[in-house]
């Protein structure tokens, strides 16, 4: 996973976040260390139907929860 790939929500949420655009890789979470792994990569994506967001527009989400459906180059 790297910036610029496209992502959709690979954990089936109830909520349609579309297709998001992964923005930048977070050092830390501003929000909350994942339970299960302190060290779980965390990224800044721009999600087009966004249910949380930071300042930025973005919304934080643990590469766990993500699947990628298109590469960046």
């Amino acid at each position: 996973m790297k910036v610029g790939d496209l992502v959709k929500r690979a954990d089936k949420p109830n909520y349609n976040y579309g297709v998001g655009l992964i923005v930048k890789q977070l050092e830390t979470n501003p929000f909350l260390i994942h339970p299960d792994d302190p060290d779980a990569l965390r990224w800044a994506v721009l999600w087009t139907n966004p249910v949380y967001t930071m300042e930025d527009g973005t919304s934080v989400q643990y590469e766990a929860e993500l699947e990628v459906i298109g590469e960046a180059r």
